[in-house]
This record gives structure tokens, C-alpha cells and sequence, in this order.
């Protein structure tokens, strides 16, 4: 084995002593949960969800009645700014048939007077036209005669008429459009009154729901915060991973590519090298890599359920690896954002790993599927012997 292979190897032992020796420190004391308090918890936690959905649904009806008053808002607008334009041209419609009204009234006297005036005095009055005639044959073409001429008088004030009936129906129709105007103002107006009402009252509701939302969650946060203090198993890991017998792994594979290593840890050896040696405190553990996720899974005895904690490794810079959790479940319901960073805060994350790599600078360190995967760099070779 070349001396760069020999090398290889030293740093995998060296660097899985610090992959997780972040998670050191613990807590003197841990409450117990146990499984009546887990049920509470469950049932919060359903309860919680259902008021979620219930907000959430909520708030999208808000939406839609804002959308809706919104609508019926300018559509009142829109009807309001045309009752002043009908009620203006129903004053000018009925201005004009008051005009036309006293024309057919002012025509209809002066053709009276004049018919009358012809009849009597006129050049030739139509009395004289008629008891001039000769014969009765003679007195009924004239009689026909006068009354051609006194028709063809009274179309004039036909037209007038006509005009007037014309005016009278478009003043009618304008009426009829002012007063459904009217109307539907009036009506849109009472309900707008009513879908303001209506969406105060859901809006109260919804402030109702969001405060027992709230009042639950900090329930929720508190049981959980227990229950996840009670996990003895899962704590002991955390605070005693830099004592875990890293050095008695040993690498499934590992490869050189001109200054890189890669180096990979199967699943099965971790849990063989970590919980299989007859640690009561680590003896329900395992860990599952799978792409991009890194999860440890027990049984919390004393709460009486199953457990599984889920996260990636990150690099932190200048050698540090941090592990960031994204989930923790508690029989099989994941905790609140809440809880999961009173777990991050609970213990240190990130270890320094600058010292552990041998002349190595760590490039990466990330899970696939049932493996962890280190890759480190040699930024230059060392001279030979």
C-alpha cells in the first residue's frame, strides 16, 4: 500500500472522531413523559392541525368576500353615476314635450281661429262656397272641397301630435330606467350592508380560531418539549457522540482521484460499531442514510413510542461540520418548528475538523442511500522520504 493510500486511510480514522462531536453536553436532569401525556399530545397536535385547516379555509373566504364586495362596491358606483345622466335626460326629455305639448295647443287654437275666420269673412268664406252652389250635386263637391282643404290643415297638427306621443314614450322609458336605477341602488346598497355584516362576523371567527390556535400550539410546544426531553436514548447519543468508538469503523470503500479521497461508511457498520456493543443507553438506535438525509430512529421507553430525528451534515468553513436538523418525529408526527429548534440550541452542532484531516481539506460530507460519504482534498503533496 503506497504511502498516499496509507495516508488516505489515517484520515478516515482521524476525521470520523469529529463528524458528529458537535452534539457534546446534556441536561442534568430530564423529565419524564410518559404514554398519557404522548395521547394528549397526539390529540393536540390533530386538534392543531384542524384549526389550521379551518384558518386556512377562513382566510381564503375572506379573500372571496373582499373579491365580492370588492364587485359589488363598483357595480354601486357604476349604478350611481348613471342616475344623475337618465335624471338629466328625463329633465330635457320632458322640457321638450312641454315645448311640443303648448305647439300642438298654440296650432290647434290658431287653426280653429282660422278655419272659423275663413268660414265667415274670408275672400271667399267656405259658408259662401257652399250656399253658392247650384244643386245639391253642386253643394256636396263643394262641402268635399272645403273639407279637403281643412284636412290637409289638420296634418300639420297630426305631425305635431305624433311628435308629441313620441316624446311622451321616451320620457316614459327614462322614467322607468331612473326608477330601476333607483331600485337596484337601494337594493345593492342594504346588500352591502349585509356582506360587510356577514364578513365581520368571519373575520370574528377567524380571530376566535387564531386564538385557539395559538393557546393550542403553546400547549403543543410544551408537551413536546417534554416528551422530547424524556428520550433519554436519543440525548445520550447526542452528548456522547465524540465518544462513540469511531476509530473501530471501518470504511466499506474508499478511492483516490489525483488529490481527492473518498471515503464511504456503510450504514450496517455504523450500527454495528455504535449500538451493537451492549450499551443499554444505545441499544434501541439506528441510523438510515438516504440521499441528502441522515436519521437516527429509537424507542423512547418512557413516553412509550418510536422516535426519529432527520437532518443533513453542512460545512461550516475554515473545517468545521455542522448537522442540521429538519425534522423530528414523535410517533410518527413531526414536532413544531419550535421544539425543533429548542433541539438545535440544545446542543452544539458543529465540530472543527481542521486539526482531524492530516494535511486534507474537507470538501464535502453528505448521506446517500445507506452510506455516508466524506470527500477531502490534498492541496499539496507531501515531499517524499
Amino acid at each position: 500500500m503506497n504511502r498516499a493510500v496509507r495516508r488516505g486511510l489515517f484520515v478516515v480514522l482521524t476525521i470520523a472522531v469529529g463528524l458528529l462531536a458537535a452534539f457534546d453536553g446534556s441536561r442534568a436532569a430530564n423529565p419524564v413523559a410518559g404514554p398519557a401525556a404522548l395521547e394528549e399530545r397526539n390529540e393536540a397536535v390533530n386538534r392543531l392541525a384542524g384549526l389550521n385547516e379551518q384558518e386556512r379555509a377562513l382566510v381564503a373566504e375572506l379573500l372571496d368576500w373582499d373579491v365580492r364586495i370588492e364587485a359589488a362596491r363598483q357595480e354601486h358606483e357604476r349604478l350611481t353615476g348613471e342616475i344623475p345622466v337618465v335624471r338629466q335626460a328625463l329633465a330635457d326629455s320632458e322640457a321638450g314635450l312641454q315645448v311640443t305639448r303648448e305647439q300642438l295647443r298654440a296650432g290647434r287654437d290658431r287653426l280653429g281661429q282660422w278655419v272659423n275666420f275663413l268660414y265667415r269673412y274670408g275672400p271667399v268664406a267656405y259658408l259662401e262656397v257652399i250656399l253658392s252652389a247650384v244643386d245639391f250635386n253642386d253643394f256636396v263637391a263643394r262641402a268635399e272641397s272645403v273639407k279637403t282643404i281643412i284636412i290637409s290643415q289638420v296634418r300639420l297638427l297630426e305631425e305635431v301630435r305624433d311628435l308629441q306621443r313620441r316624446q311622451e314614450e321616451q320620457a316614459e322609458t327614462l322614467r322607468q330606467a331612473q326608477a330601476g336605477l333607483t331600485a337596484k341602488t337601494t337594493a345593492l346598497s342594504q346588500k352591502l350592508v349585509e356582506m360587510d355584516r356577514d364578513r365581520a362576523g368571519r373575520e370574528a371567527f377567524l380571530a376566535d380560531l387564531r386564538q385557539q390556535s395559538t393557546g393550542l400550539a403553546d400547549e403543543v410546544l410544551q408537551s413536546e418539549t417534554v416528551l422530547y426531553q424524556s428520550i433519554t436514548s436519543l440525548r445520550y447519543l447526542l452528548s456522547h457522540l465524540n465518544t462513540l468508538p469511531w476509530n473501530s469503523l471501518s470504511p466499506e470503500k474508499f478511492s483516490l482521484s489525483g488529490r481527492g479521497l473518498r471515503i464511504e461508511f456503510a450504514d450496517q457498520e455504523i450500527n454495528k460499531v455504535f449500538f451493537g456493543q451492549d450499551d443499554p443507553n444505545l441499544a434501541s438506535l439506528s441510523v438510515r442514510s438516504s440521499s441528502g438525509l441522515f436519521a437516527i430512529s429509537g424507542r423512547a421507553e418512557a413516553a412509550g413510542t418510536d422516535f426519529r430525528m432527520e437532518g443533513a451534515f453542512v460545512l461550516d468553513g475554515d473545517g468545521k461540520v455542522r448537522f442540521q436538523p429538519a425534522r423530528v418525529l414523535l410517533a410518527g408526527l413531526p414536532v413544531t418548528s419550535e421544539v425543533l429548534k429548542y433541539i438545535a440550541s440544545e446542543q452544539s452542532l458543529s465540530v472543527d475538523l481542521g486539526d482531524r484531516t492530516r494535511g486534507y481539506r474537507l470538501t464535502d460530507i453528505r448521506s446517500e442511500e445507506g452510506k455516508l460519504i466524506v470527500e477531502l482534498y490534498q492541496p499539496s503533496l507531501p515531499p517524499g522520504p
